[in-house]
């Protein structure tokens, strides 16, 4: 046994060993998962000194694309596990819109220790190691236990202690195995209408990676978002969309609090790991109130064949909803629509940098949407993904809405041609004759056979809440924006969707409850400030409003010297210089005019009573087909305009004549 001299962090009661992973209380170990670790090391090292939230996230995940609600939910872990409470920041310290500090002070600490210290502590992961049929019988244990322990390596024992340990691991395998044992097969032979009595909606997490390689990233989010889309077309039970769950893909994390927070009855979560040639899936369905576990079961196949573990995944899940599900659902279920394993693995990284949702990975999803029909030619759901992507580029101004609806067009008729089953396909065919070809009896008709195939597809569903707003259904409009609310309670988006809906029906108060409703969900989300700004002012509340608008504007870092929002406000607010001053600027630098939405210069112009030009900037938003011209007829920011007859021809051009 050999002396080595080591270093360690003390505050409070803690000990930070940096070269074992380990924390410690009062000599105690303190279960930390690795990146929840490395994010307290990089904290205690600039103790004293705030470190923004990009800069952690930079540290903590270098080569990964992580959400801030990632950072929080670690910084959340933390500070339960040190014992900071609500009440006042007792070791790391929130600083608003920036980052975080470590306030505690800190002690450095040299220490001699023996070896063989570090090989008791590492005793947990060496039983398990050593004894793959006890990781089989308790749900991978192996993780669970090196997560806990913090050890990232392998430590030998002394030889002299393998003989006793051999006799400890058979006696600890037989304590548990045999229980174990009886209650898979219990579990096994239950009757599962017993156990999903009541499971009424599902959210299924993030598959977590263990011992993944550098291009498996995208294997946790696709295994689940295709599991999701499957479990989407099931008429009686509601399930959580991919972007819902994306936050969760913390290894190790309780799925019993994500149930929660995500308000469903029941959680799917799974692990996938690598050994050689193949994959290991281990999953389990478990009940939200209770914490029960309603079924658990392993797959081990090659790991090219990615089809039978979602096949039998599936198969065993929808037994289990058995009493719930029709023959056709539980047929739906195992749909496959390629028997290419390379194409369906290029599909879902298609998939994996979609649901990223920005214009770089639209890009790279198109270009893996793309692989995969060259694998093969009749993958209709690549063929509708691909449309999706085009589509949400012209959308969004990365493409010319011409150039990229008509690809998209292209993309969706080929993939209904291939089956005029696919949600997707009716989906995208839906948006291109919503936003750019105005055609509103093809918009309904699209979109309500894609809510028949997939009623749980909430961005698909929000496309109709649009259609029914502009055609003037009203309540049914804000009817279905609520359905969308209930489909996914935790997005930001789709609880400002709903606001958005209140305003354009003129609900004022409700909808500036509903904003700060989103701002409990998101409080840096810029598009609710402006939206609460637009509220106030039709309110008369014009302070109110500015403060708002320059709150967005500071979240999305956009200059208020050129504002459009801002011009509107204060236009709206008797500040007509102010409001006009910003105009010329933007006259005086043609290139930056044409950056801003034309919708925005008319409403300044509109509430200026400069009809003429006004107008101008209309028939520009009309030529470019920009989305907010869909709400022409309900826009409160366009009334004093509806008596000219201008604003008429629009309406007819649009097909917008009630």
């Amino acid at each position: 046994m050999s002396v080595v001299q080591k270093h360690f962090r003390e505050f409070g009661p803690f000990r930070l060993d940096m070269a074992e992973h380990v924390l410690l209380r009062s000599g105690e170990v303190v279960p930390l998962a690795p990146k929840a670790f490395e994010l307290l090391v990089a904290l205690v090292e600039n103790r004293g000194h705030v470190i923004s939230k990009d800069e952690l996230i930079k540290q903590v995940w270098p080569d990964s694309f992580v959400e801030e609600a990632n950072l929080s939910h670690h910084v959340f872990v933390l500070r339960k596990a040190l014992g900071d409470d609500r009440s006042g920041a007792k070791y790391i310290e929130t600083i608003p819109r920036r980052g975080y500090r470590f306030v505690a002070s800190v002690a450095e600490v040299r220490d001699e220790s023996n070896e063989l210290v570090v090989a008791e502590r590492s005793r947990s992961r060496i039983v398990v190691e050593q004894s793959e049929e006890l990781e089989y019988a308790t749900g991978n244990v192996e993780t669970e236990q090196s997560e806990v322990a913090g050890v990232s390596r392998k430590v030998k024992p002394p030889v002299a202690g393998i003989k006793v340990r051999a006799a400890v691991i058979t006696l600890v395998c037989c304590t548990i195995a045999i229980p174990v044992a009886i209650y898979f097969w219990v579990t096994a032979n239950s009757r599962p209408e017993r156990t999903v009595a009541g499971v009424k909606s599902i959210a299924i997490l993030p598959f977590k990676l263990i011992n993944a390689e550098a291009d498996d990233e995208y294997l946790g989010i696709g295994m689940a978002d295709a599991l999701i889309v499957r479990f989407g077309n099931l008429k009686q039970i509601i399930v959580r969309p991919t972007n819902a769950v994306a936050k969760y893909n913390i290894l190790g994390q309780d799925p019993v609090p994500a149930g929660r927070e995500l308000k469903v009855d029941a959680v799917l979560d799974g692990t996938i790991q690598r050994l050689g040639d193949r994959i290991r899936v281990t999953v389990q369905l478990v009940r939200v109130d209770d914490g029960t576990h309603l079924w658990t079961d392993k797959f081990e196949e090659k790991s090219t064949d990615l089809f039978a573990v979602q096949d039998r995944v599936s198969e065993k899940v929808g037994m289990a909803l058995g009493p719930k599900l029709s023959g056709e659902e539980q047929k739906q279920l195992t749909k496959r629509y390629t028997d290419n394993s390379e194409a369906y693995r290029l599909y879902l990284k298609g998939g994996y940098h979609w649901n990223k949702w920005t214009p770089e990975d639209w890009q790279k999803a198109i270009e893996y949407f793309n692989q995969a029909i060259e694998k093969d030619p009749n993958y209709a759901q690549a063929y509708g993904w691909l449309g999706a992507a085009y589509q949400v580029q012209g959308n969004n101004g990365v493409l010319p809405p011409k150039e990229a609806n008509a690809k998209a067009k292209q993309f969706a008729q080929r993939a209904l041609e291939i089956d005029d089953d696919l949600d997707q396909g009716h989906f995208t065919m839906g948006a291109v004759k919503l936003f750019y070809e105005w055609d509103w009896p093809g918009v309904e008709r699209e979109l309500k056979r894609a809510i028949e195939l997939n009623p749980n597809y909430v961005e698909g569903r929000m496309l109709y809440v649009y259609y029914l707003m502009i055609t003037g259904h009203t309540d049914q409009a804000l009817s279905e924006a609520r359905r969308c609310e209930e489909l996914n309670p935790v997005s930001p988006f789709v609880s400002m969707n709903l606001a958005d809906m209140l305003f354009l029906a003129r609900k004022y108060d409700e909808a500036i409850l509903q904003h700060r409703k989103t701002l409990d969900l998101d409080s840096h989300y810029p598009g609710v400030h402006f939206g609460l700004g637009g509220n106030y002012l039709e309110k008369g509340m014009n302070e109110q409003s500015v403060v708002e608008v320059n709150h967005g504007l500071e979240l999305c870092g956009c200059s208020k010297e050129t504002s459009m929002e801002l011009g509107y406000v204060y236009a709206r607010s008797g500040k007509r210089r102010e409001a006009q001053a910003m105009l010329d600027k933007l006259k005086k630098e043609s290139s930056k005019e044409n950056q801003y939405d034309p919708m925005q210069i008319a409403y300044v112009y509109a509430a200026l009573d400069e009809k003429d030009r006004s107008f101008e900037w209309l028939e520009k938003a009309y030529n470019e087909r920009n989305s907010s011209m869909l709400w022409l007829n309900q826009d409160p920011r366009l009334d004093n305009l509806h008596a000219d007859p201008r604003f008429t021809s629009l309406q007819r051009r649009m097909g917008l004549l009630q």
